[in-house]
């Protein structure tokens, strides 16, 4: 933990959890249905026994902050009783005699949160209340292990209203993220939200420079941009309405994440981040790192070896009967019966794969039943004639007819 967050009271921390997403006109997370159809994007499994929302809240309490806010919309119930239901349990730091706490916050009155920037509006009176110096907002849809006290740090030392971390990533897949432009200081000089055309990074032309949707703000910088911001649109986001401005008042700066960091917006991404975590010498390991743990529920130890499965993580409580599994993820209460054969699967909870069932290059929604003898993955015409397939051509094993119409689709040969 930085010593920066150790020296802080407190009380100048404030904390916003930030799960609200823009994609869809109610907050769904259209870009990961079907896997969100029941609950929302941070609370999609992952890894075998994660949630997507572990990696932020550890990130949060690893660092030593303790007072969080959960800013919820769609289906909101489920992450309401997952957090409040165990989160606190998982860290005995709290002290609710001084305060410290997670707060879920749905849109209250009727409202819905109408973009990112709305929804901490809508909770501004929590932030002028508070003793807050600053207010780190984060996405809670992503796979990372930060230290936010190095970025606490930067934003304190350089003046500035707004801090933004930004991570080099792919250009080919910078397009659905922001890009940004930094000058030698690390001075934030342009920002553009889903360019077409990516602008690549002078020292790297494969690489470009993406916000990772994780800010510190100054209290009142915050609270003066949200009130009286001229350029408000209609998208009431943080990208497209209160960053720009801050950009062009020269108050913006840039702190370089050289971490592992992966947004996980589709499926297709979705799929390629959980199978990250199979590789050796992964960037990242959840699992096994003392040094910073991935606290869960479920535990990030809950996870069996057997010489059934190579190159393969399988939650504790999953079975798997004379199967053979190779490099895939396995999640708690997935059943996998004898004969099976799976490659490069990803399986969530209480799925079940029939005898002699074959799958490879698949995600096996929750609670699926797979026939026995099936053949997914194998044959493409034949798989987007029975379930929807990725852009990338990742079978989705389980979505219902009106699911399946939702989904992308690989565009069929003429």
């Amino acid at each position: 933990m930085c010593n920066f967050v150790q020296f802080l009271s407190a009380d100048i921390c404030t904390i916003l959890i930030q799960t609200i997403d823009i994609g869809g006109s109610t907050g769904e997370g259209e870009r990961l249905y079907p896997l969100t159809a029941d609950q929302p994007k941070p609370m999609v499994p992952f890894g075998g026994v994660f949630r997507i929302i572990d990696f932020t809240l550890s990130n949060v309490l690893n660092s030593g902050l303790r007072r969080i806010y959960v800013l919820t919309q769609y289906k909101h119930e489920r992450l309401h009783s997952y957090v409040r239901g165990g989160w606190p349990q998982l860290c005995n730091q709290f002290r609710r005699d001084c305060g410290e706490h997670i707060i879920c916050l749905p849109p209250g009155g009727g409202n819905r949160y109408r973009g990112t920037a709305d929804a901490v509006f809508q909770n501004i009176d929590r932030i002028e209340k508070s003793s807050a110096e600053y207010v780190l907002i984060v996405s809670a849809d992503q796979v990372y292990h930060m230290d936010y006290g190095e970025l606490l740090h930067r934003h304190h030392t350089s003046g500035a209203d707004l801090t933004m971390a930004a991570a080099q990533y792919p250009v080919e897949l910078a397009a659905s993220l922001g890009v940004i432009e930094a000058d030698p200081d690390g001075r934030a000089i342009k920002f553009e939200e889903k360019p077409i055309s990516p602008r690549p990074l002078q020292s790297n032309p494969e690489l470009a420079l993406v916000n990772m949707g994780v800010y510190v703000f100054g209290k009142g910088a915050l609270i003066e941009a949200l009130q009286k911001n001229p350029d408000f649109s209609d998208s009431h986001d943080f990208a497209n309405d209160i960053l720009p401005v801050l950009i062009r008042s020269g108050r913006a700066v840039v702190f370089p994440f050289d971490g592992y960091w992966r947004d996980v917006g589709t499926l297709d991404l979705y799929y390629r981040t959980n199978l990250d975590l199979l590789l050796a010498g992964t960037a990242l390991d959840p699992y096994e790192n003392p040094a910073w743990p991935t606290r869960t529920l479920a535990g990030p130890k809950s996870i069996q070896r057997s010489w059934l499965a190579s190159e393969s993580r399988v939650s504790l409580d999953a079975t798997l009967t004379a199967c053979n599994v190779r490099m895939s993820i396995v999640s708690r209460g997935a059943r996998i019966d004898a004969d099976a054969d799976l490659e490069a699967a990803i399986v969530l909870p209480g799925a079940h794969i029939g005898r002699g069932a074959k799958i490879r290059a698949a995600i096996v929604t929750e609670n699926a039943v797979v026939s026995p003898h099936a053949r997914i993955g194998y044959d493409t015409e034949a798989d987007r004639s029975e379930f929807p397939v990725s852009e990338n051509g990742i079978v989705i094993v389980g979505a219902s007819e009106p699911d399946r119409r939702r989904v992308p689709r690989l565009a069929r040969s003429a």
